[in-house]
């Protein structure tokens, strides 16, 4: 496939990531999101390994996504 380019990205996204992400470093979901706030949200996990965001806690995981989604349904 194709790299995504982020600056053409046109629809409403939510990054789930947190800063103890040992794999994808977590500075660039923050400079990305803060570069696109009007279509860009970021949901911080903290002391979250990399893909676990859900496990560390599964309920603020769950209402973060049905407020994001809530809206553009």
């Amino acid at each position: 496939g194709h790299p995504v380019d982020p600056e053409r990205l046109i629809v409403p996204t939510l990054i789930v990531h947190g800063p103890d992400d040992a794999v994808a470093p977590w500075v660039y979901s923050r400079r990305l999101a803060a570069r696109h706030p009007d279509r860009i949200a970021l949901h911080t996990v903290p002391d979250a390994p990399h893909s676990a965001m859900w496990n560390v806690g599964p309920r603020q995981y769950e209402e973060r996504l049905r407020r994001f989604l809530t809206p553009l349904m």
